[in-house]
């Protein structure tokens, strides 16, 4: 996952693997969790949470509680998502974010938990390069 100012620049990134999911929905779904997670933890109060899953992106921004096998992480997003002063979801497809593709890349990879802080891992600058390329 990757958090962003509002200008686009990479804050902070995290990588992790996810053990054992039922679902491509539910790995979504726990992204988005721990993208809530994340941003609490280093006291970003202002978010705007990207995930490539149009199911959970229409399970967020729905009004009503979500029936589908995924629904209580969906309900545990919503409620870390009450604490911020400003959230908002997206739906973006991989091909527009290709920082968050190459971190998935590196979680199925790497065991442990990844951090970065106001640095891009070396592996990871060309994937942040062209996603403000494409921001020109």
């Amino acid at each position: 996952m990757v958090i962003r100012n509002s200008e686009g620049a990479v804050l902070a990134s995290l990588s992790q693997q996810i053990p054992l999911p039922n679902t491509v929905a539910q790995v979504e779904a726990l992204a988005a969790r721990r993208a809530a997670e994340f941003a609490l933890e280093i006291g970003i109060n202002q978010v705007i949470i990207e995930g490539h899953s149009e199911v959970i992106y229409k399970d967020l921004v729905n009004p009503g509680p979500s029936l589908a096998l995924h629904g209580h992480l969906i309900f545990d997003v919503l409620q870390l998502a009450n604490v911020f002063s400003h959230v908002s979801f997206s739906h973006i497809c991989r091909t527009g974010n290709n920082v968050a593709h190459g971190l998935d890349r590196r979680a199925i990879s790497t065991p442990d938990i990844n951090i970065w802080m106001e640095e891009v891992p070396p592996d990871i600058l060309q994937f942040v390069q062209a996603d403000l390329t494409a921001l020109i």
